[in-house]
């Protein structure tokens, strides 16, 4: 597949209907390779967690019950929701106390990040970044292990690939001013 159609065809998958399986060593494949994208300093500032399909049912409870207390509906929906996915991956960023170096992870890690979607794309395997307010929780960043020197910026829900994604018309064209 040539980038430019990858770019052009990628979409998010946002509809987890349906129980889906993915492959797990094209998965890890485009974890690794995805790594190369480019990185100031070469500080790789980003972690990923993969939760296999087998332990998503585990993960939602685990989490559902801080993000969604007292609301037993909505714990019953996520677990629905997330178990008929084909894994997940938390995207985790190092910080640094530093502006300047954090800014550049942030970049870094969006770089890293828009190359895993789109290799995974080309995998056949579906994407969709989640960025739920409860990531901020701090029962559920101790749950799931995120240290005080990282942001879980969110979910990657791992989907299989749709027959037919509709393109959003884009919004931001001639974004080109001269100086």
């Amino acid at each position: 597949m040539e980038l430019q159609q990858a770019i052009a065809n990628r979409r998010s998958v946002k509809k987890f209907k349906r129980d889906m399986h993915i492959d797990d060593a094209l998965l890890y494949q485009a974890i690794e390779k995805a790594a190369d994208a480019p990185n100031h300093g070469m500080r790789e500032p980003w972690r990923v967690v993969h939760v296999p399909k087998d332990r998503l049912g585990e993960m939602s409870k685990d989490i559902s019950k801080f993000a969604f207390p007292n609301e037993l509906d909505k714990q019953q929906s996520h677990y629905d929701a997330v178990t008929n996915l084909g894994g997940m991956l938390l995207l985790i960023l190092k910080t640094d106390p530093r502006q300047r170096q954090n800014d550049e992870n942030y970049f870094a890690f969006g770089a890293y990040t828009q190359n895993l979607m789109l290799l995974l794309y080309e995998a056949g395997i579906g994407t969709c970044w989640k960025s739920p307010l409860y990531i901020y929780d701090p029962k559920v960043r101790k749950t799931l292990g995120i240290k005080k020197d990282e942001v879980l910026a969110g979910f990657l829900y791992l989907t299989d690939l749709e027959d037919h994604m509709p393109k959003a018309p884009r919004k931001n064209r001639n974004l080109i001013t001269l100086y």
